[in-house]
């Protein structure tokens, strides 16, 4: 049992690295067994080396396992007459940095770069299939998932490398399919010409072409209106939409960088009610809005990914949009 499962590990042909498909987008091949497959030391106290003792006499003991649960990978894979020995590296899963404070650095493990043989060490697989799928549009329901090179610990090495804002409010499409052991599902997905983005959970991301959050909410059981809209931060993550009609500002809508609605109802020229809607358009909460002044104001933030400003957006009576940035970092 032991060489089918190797054999179909080896024989997995969607990788982060790889060949073109038929449909324009790159496919991953999973580096050959057993570089990046995860593994647990068979027994207690196995001893780690410098380099492979058959091969060098002289190399030392770094030091000895004390666990036969702690994961494990493999960077580099070393034959000695006829035997294999393999440079241990420790699993690591990298997310992308969010927040002003950078997080510590991981201590060095002793026994990471050290060598065993690779008899003494038991293979665990994550992946269960690995396939390439026909090209389906789907889109990202909130923009906080990021992207990874491959689903996170399922090889010995995983790494995010797109924030999710970067690929917001547009249609991406999947086009290779991971089932893990555990059975969860994560798609890859490209944007529109075929440049490949990364892996997300399937439940992360909804099938169908974007339906524009802002169109849909300032149009929302409006008819008669001339809409405009506004970006309001640079990224291009927040944005304002303004209904007007007989030149009276009928709704603003706010579209935050999570793929939220804040639908503001006007009566008069003055706002009177807010409504939240989740990115799937199901209302999440409504409230009274009591606007004094003429001019219509509120909050947004945008942030970047790793900073971020709060902006004060005005709307006056004539629908003219105002951005105010208050400069401050947000952690």
């Amino acid at each position: 049992m032991k060489w089918m499962k190797l054999a179909f590990l080896a024989g997995l042909s969607l990788s982060l690295w790889g060949t073109t498909t038929a449909q324009a987008a790159k496919r991953t091949v999973l580096p050959k067994y057993p570089r990046q497959r995860l593994f647990t030391f068979k027994t207690q106290r196995t001893k780690v080396y410098s380099y492979p003792r058959a091969a060098y006499a002289r190399s030392k003991v770094l030091g000895v396992n004390k666990s036969t649960k702690k994961q494990w990978t493999v960077d580099k894979v070393v034959t000695v007459n006829g035997k294999r020995y393999v440079r241990l590296a420790a699993v690591s899963a990298q997310p992308l940095h969010h927040g002003t404070v950078a997080p510590l650095p991981a201590k060095r493990n002793q026994l990471a770069g050290g060598y065993v043989a690779l008899r003494q060490l038991r293979s665990h697989s994550v992946i269960r299939q690995l396939k390439a799928i026909k090209k389906t549009a789907y889109w990202t329901p909130t923009t906080d998932r990021d992207y990874w090179d491959m689903p996170a610990r399922t090889i010995g090495t995983t790494a995010a490398v797109h924030y999710g804002t970067t690929y917001g409010y547009r249609t991406l499409y999947a086009t290779e399919s991971l089932m893990t052991t555990r059975q969860k599902h994560y798609l890859y997905l490209t944007t529109a010409n075929g440049k490949g983005i990364g892996w997300l959970p399937a439940n992360a991301v909804i099938k169908g072409t974007y339906p524009n959050l802002l169109q849909r909410e300032v149009n929302r059981q409006l008819t008669g209106i001339t809409a405009t809209t506004t970006t309001v931060d640079a990224a291009a993550h927040v944005k304002v939409g303004v209904a007007m009609a007989a030149g009276v500002v009928q709704r603003v809508v706010l579209l935050r960088q999570d793929s939220t609605t804040v639908t503001s109802d006007f009566v008069t020229g003055r706002a009177v009610i807010a409504t939240t809607r989740s990115a799937t358009g199901k209302v999440v909460k409504t409230a009274k809005v009591k606007q004094t002044a003429p001019i219509f104001s509120f909050t947004a933030r945008a942030d970047f990914d790793i900073h971020g400003y709060t902006y004060r957006v005005k709307v006056a009576p004539t629908g003219a949009v105002t951005i105010l940035g208050t400069g401050g970092w947000i952690a």
